[in-house]
C-alpha cells in the first residue's frame, strides 16, 4: 500500500489545493511545535513561523516524499523559516536602534543585542566541541534526521547517540549559563 503523505505530495506538487490542504492539516501542530523548540519564543512569533514555512511548502513541496522524507523536509522548511524571521527580527531592533525607531524602543535594541551576544556564545561553545559531537548535534537538530539515523551516521547505536546528545546540551547550557548547571546539580540532589 503506498504511503498516505507520499500521495499527498504528488498530489499537491502537482497543483492539488484539497491535499495540501490535507497535508497541512496532518502537519501543522507538529510544524508549530517545532518552531517552539527552535524559537523558544512566543505563540504569535512561532504562528508567523508556522506560517511562512506552510507557505514555502506549498509553492515547493516536493512530489512523492513518504512520510520520514516529508517531515525531514518540513523540518528543514521550518527551520529555515524560523533563522529567518529572528534574522528579520535582529535587523529590524538595529534599525531601531541607530534611531529609526520610535521612542521607547530602548528595552528591543537591549533584547536584540542580548540575543546576538547569545548567538555567537553558542557558536563559539559549538565550534569548541570535538568534530564528532558537532556532527551529532547538526545531524539531529539542523537536519531534522531521527536518534537512530544520527547515531547510524556516526557509527553509534541510538542509545548511545541519545546518551551523547543529552551530556552535549547539558554542556552546552553550562557554557553559556554556569548557574544552570548548580541548578541542575541542585536539582539533581
Amino acid at each position: 500500500m503506498p504511503d498516505e503523505t507520499a500521495r499527498l505530495t504528488t498530489a499537491a506538487a502537482s497543483g492539488d489545493d484539497r491535499a495540501f490542504a490535507a497535508l497541512y492539516r496532518a502537519w501543522f501542530d507538529r510544524a508549530l511545535a517545532l518552531a517552539y523548540r527552535l524559537t523558544g519564543r512566543d505563540e504569535s512569533f512561532c504562528l508567523d513561523v508556522v506560517q511562512d514555512a506552510m507557505l514555502r511548502a506549498a509553492r515547493k513541496v516536493p512530489p512523492g516524499l513518504d512520510e520520514d522524507a516529508f517531515r525531514r523536509w518540513l523540518t528543514r522548511v521550518v527551520h529555515t523559516c524560523a533563522l529567518d524571521r529572528l534574522r528579520a527580527e535582529r535587523r529590524r531592533l538595529r534599525r531601531e536602534s541607530l534611531g529609526h525607531g520610535r521612542p521607547g524602543d530602548g528595552e528591543d535594541h537591549a533584547r536584540g543585542v542580548e540575543l546576538d551576544e547569545r548567538i555567537e556564545q553558542l557558536r563559539a561553545a559549538i565550534a569548541r566541541l570535538e568534530p564528532d559531537d558537532r556532527s551529532l548535534l547538526l545531524l539531529r537538530f539542523v537536519r531534522g534526521c531521527t536518534l537512530d539515523q544520527a547515531a547510524g551516521a556516526n557509527g553509534i547505536t541510538g542509545g548511545a547517540a541519545h546518551g551523547r546528545i543529552r551530556r552535549l546540551l547539558k554542556r552546552l547550557r553550562s557554557d553559556l549559563d554556569p548557574s544552570a548547571s548548580e541548578r541542575s546539580a541542585d536539582r539533581d540532589s
